[in-house]
């Protein structure tokens, strides 16, 4: 029997602990309904850009 994987499979660190910590966000999916999982990339989406655009490294 194969072992089931975690969803959703959390991504490989960028080095960038800022887009670490949003990503790290996506563990919280799981435990959302179908509209907060919405609501949530939306804001990880969200928090991405504003990082890249306040040019953080």
């Amino acid at each position: 029997m194969d072992t089931p994987v975690a969803w959703p499979a959390q991504p490989d660190p960028t080095g960038d602990e800022s887009v670490d910590g949003i990503l790290a966000e996506l563990s919280e999916l799981p435990e959302l309904s179908m509209s907060g999982q919405a609501e949530r990339y939306d804001q990880i989406h969200d928090d991405l850009l504003a990082d890249l655009d306040a040019g953080t490294d």
